[in-house]
């Protein structure tokens, strides 16, 4: 019985030690792991002069635009050896261009640029390839922003003669506007909500139209409220929706 007793406790020290032998191995592993994560994608913050004007030009990267209590960029890079940003700020412009070495180079996810402005309206003109665009309590006017593959989302904002146009995206929009404004997808769907005064033409080729429940198709203006101003949504193989 001795013997049985003494041999029950010597296999539960080895199964203590041995588990806290492979916390230890998983902990560092995590570790190593977040390190390498680190070092690959790192996070990059500046603060810049103040600017009223945003020229992109973006090739593998995400870019959002957000009001804040400061003027700044940060960005995170997938792969710094294959990947250059560059920002400045001239005369009241922030260009922001983005160079890739390899033609190989696939983006991901976390491979965005983030800009903060302290400005209520903005003018943000440029082109992305393979990114999405994401605007949030900023006034944009004279604008025009283009995105090969990526979605283009506007919330809590105004439009004041601007073109948002996507070939292989969705676009939303959220808030107000003045002036003339488009917003064209070829293989998305396009969605406005809270829109008021404004004269709306709608066109879809092979996809549904929705304006306030009321459902259309091929090609329709109505006017919302009063004619302040006019919105044009053009959707080639993708459904409008309105309200």
């Amino acid at each position: 019985m001795k013997k049985m007793g003494i041999i029950i406790i010597v296999c539960i020290l080895v199964c203590i030690a041995g588990g806290s032998f492979l916390a230890i191995h998983l902990i560092r592993n995590v570790e190593v792991s977040e390190t390498s994560i680190s070092n690959v994608r790192p996070v990059n913050y500046e603060k810049t002069e103040a600017f009223t004007s945003v020229q992109l030009d973006l090739t593998s990267m995400d870019v959002k635009i957000e009001k804040s209590s400061e003027n700044a960029i940060s960005y995170r890079l997938q792969d710094a050896k294959k990947q250059k940003l560059e920002y400045s700020v001239d005369q009241g412009v922030l260009t922001v261009k983005e160079t890739i070495s390899d033609k190989h180079f696939v983006g991901h996810d976390d491979n965005e640029v983030i800009l903060y402005t302290t400005n209520d309206s903005l003018t943000v003109n440029g082109n992305l390839v393979a990114g999405d665009v994401e605007i949030q309590n900023v006034a944009l006017k004279d604008s025009r922003v283009t995105s090969v593959s990526g979605d283009i989302s506007i919330e809590n904002g105004s439009l004041n003669n601007c073109s948002f146009i996507t070939t292989s995206g969705d676009i939303e929009f959220d808030g107000q506007l003045t002036g003339d404004n488009t917003l064209e997808t070829t293989s998305g769907d396009v969605s406005v909500e809270n829109i008021s005064n404004v004269s709306v033409t709608a066109s879809t080729t092979s996809g549904d139209i929705e304006i306030k429940e009321e459902e259309l198709t091929g090609s329709v203006t109505r006017v919302l409220g009063s004619n302040n101003a006019t919105l044009t949504l053009n959707t080639t193989s993708g459904d409008i929706e309105i309200n």
